[in-house]
């Protein structure tokens, strides 16, 4: 990796049918699931292509395997397998070899947010000009995004990941740690179905007011399901619920 100050990285499963987004069955198909899989992730490398040269940083997308004829890196934007045990030691590890490889702050997002805007992306850099961290909250208690100017062990190590306490437990050792901590808005990521029907609404409601930086392969699939009766607006609305970043 060339050396830079920015680097902003994708943390991404590859698309495995029976593997990704099983939460969302049984009212979707394990197909259904895949296929928001597939979208969502699409919608993540062009966030992640469009943002990074917004903000001037390297792009690297972490991938949980490289197989052949599994997803590949947008142009300009660098290919790197996750390693670990679990979510943290992942996270730890990616955090570790970027900021030793000549980056000074490194931002992570993943695959289950594409609707996360560029400006929040750069608003995450900024912030590390004054704080030691940068996280943007999931509903669901989980975080879509984590930035982070040095390494930080305790953050990541023995955290209960997938469950409703991912970001409080975060910002209690961080705090507990002496840290500066920066939050951004909190967003929804796509894990389970409440949060589909609810992607569905926000998405249809921006297209509606004319907003042009949408995740179009995701708006695409969800308006596909909307007409073959799969998903409602109604169902949007009355929905509640939420989920967190990818490994």
């Amino acid at each position: 990796m060339p050396a830079s100050e920015r680097v902003l990285s994708l943390f991404a499963r590859t698309p495995r049918l029976g593997r990704v987004k099983t939460r969302l069955t049984p009212r979707f198909t394990p197909e259904e699931a895949l296929a928001m899989h597939q979208a969502l992730l699409q919608d993540s490398l062009d966030l992640l292509q469009r943002a990074a040269e917004a903000a001037g940083a390297t792009a690297v997308l972490y991938l949980d395997e490289i197989v052949t004829g599994g997803p590949e890196a947008p142009a300009g934007c660098e290919l790197r397998p996750q390693a670990g045990a679990d979510l943290g030691e992942r996270l730890q590890r990616a955090f570790a070899e970027t900021l030793s490889s000549g980056a000074d702050r490194m931002v992570v997002i993943g695959s289950d947010s594409p609707h996360l805007p560029v400006a929040s992306i750069l608003r995450a850099f900024a912030e590390l000009d004054r704080h030691d961290l940068v996280i943007g909250p999931a509903r669901d208690g989980g975080y879509t995004l984590l930035g982070a100017r040095r390494v930080h062990p305790i953050l990541f190590r023995d955290i209960p990941w997938g469950t409703a306490q991912v970001y409080r437990e975060t910002v209690r050792r961080a705090r507990r740690e002496g840290l500066g901590i920066a939050s951004l808005p909190a967003l929804d990521d796509v894990d389970v179905e409440e949060s589909v029907l609810r992607l569905l609404h926000e998405l249809a409601r921006r297209k509606a007011a004319g907003e042009r930086e949408l995740p179009e392969k995701t708006l695409a699939l969800l308006l596909e399901w909307e007409r073959s009766g799969r998903v409602s607006r109604r169902g949007a609305r009355e929905a509640g619920g939420g989920a967190s970043l990818e490994s």
